[in-house]
């Protein structure tokens, strides 16, 4: 696809990335690190990360620790379908050809979801990972992939519509640094479509009233946040909240029905923004 001069820029060097003339082969990234602007894989994609932290950073190497499968599993197409849906209501808001960015991408699967709902977007992914890049350059055309780390987005300040953190916002130790960065790259009232583990889904709310602590969804989360929580750090970050929700899935829906509905009713009363779904998604505007 093509790639404007615009897009990529060295925030080292303070300047945009010429993608022709400001690269190098990824073989010899190691001499030309901090002369050249990013390193050029044989597969054709920008690796911006590092070459200390590619091994480091590469989680997919050995095997895909997500298990990402958009046909089988309920719980990853309610992940695609729900990001899809407030994509789609930023999207009916912008009234020109969307840049969306899939910030953390994995091995692109729900990015090229993106692309196949919204196929006249400009679609752009980054992951740490440069195993799974190489493996979304082989099974999905159309995206612009690059290798880079989230904290330090290698794109030109408000080039960006919308910017997709799936499931990203529990991996990493400084959130609201990760949102800073993403509101740089945003334009001005552009789109954050988040989604994260809640603290207190259901399952944790009985744990503590029984005097036990929370369980995180996965080993691999740094910690998880209740959806108050996330809701005041995009506040603090300098976004409105558009919404924040979650599609119960189908397993879950017959599962405790007393207590969920007991405790929903209550939630109502009192006006809770509580949600008490496994993982709630967010939609959030730059002031």
């Amino acid at each position: 696809m093509r790639v404007t001069y615009a897009k990529y820029y060295d925030h080292k060097l303070g300047r945009q990335i010429d993608m022709e003339r400001d690269g190098c082969p990824l073989n010899t990234w190691a001499a030309q690190y901090g002369k050249a602007s990013f390193a050029l894989h044989p597969k054709g994609f920008p690796v911006f990360l590092s070459p200390r932290k590619i091994e480091k950073y590469d989680e997919y190497s050995e095997t895909d620790p997500y298990a990402v499968d958009l046909t089988g599993s309920e719980f990853h197409r309610r992940r695609a379908a729900c990001t899809l849906e407030l994509i789609n209501i930023a999207a009916n808001a912008i009234n020109h050809n969307l840049r969306i960015l899939d910030l953390g991408c994995g091995r692109g699967h729900i990015t090229a979801r993106i692309l196949q709902k919204f196929p006249n977007a400009e679609i752009s992914a980054l992951d740490s990972s440069l195993t799974a890049i190489e493996y979304a350059v082989d099974h999905f055309s159309g995206i612009d992939f690059a290798v880079g780390n989230a904290y330090a987005p290698p794109y030109s300040e408000g080039y960006f519509d919308i910017v997709v953190c799936n499931n990203l916002w529990e991996h990493v130790p400084d959130p609201l640094r990760l949102l800073h960065r993403v509101s740089q790259i945003l334009r001005s009232r552009g789109y954050l479509v988040l989604s994260t583990p809640s603290r207190y889904r259901l399952a944790n709310l009985v744990r503590v009233l029984r005097g036990k602590p929370v369980l995180f969804a996965s080993d691999h989360h740094v910690t998880e946040y209740s959806v108050g929580q996330v809701i005041e750090q995009l506040r603090y970050g300098g976004f409105d909240v558009v919404r924040a929700y979650s599609k119960p899935l189908t397993r879950e829906r017959f599962r405790a029905t007393a207590a969920r509905t007991l405790i929903s009713i209550f939630l109502l009363l009192v006006k809770s923004h509580h949600n008490l779904e496994e993982t709630v998604f967010y939609l959030g505007q730059k002031k």
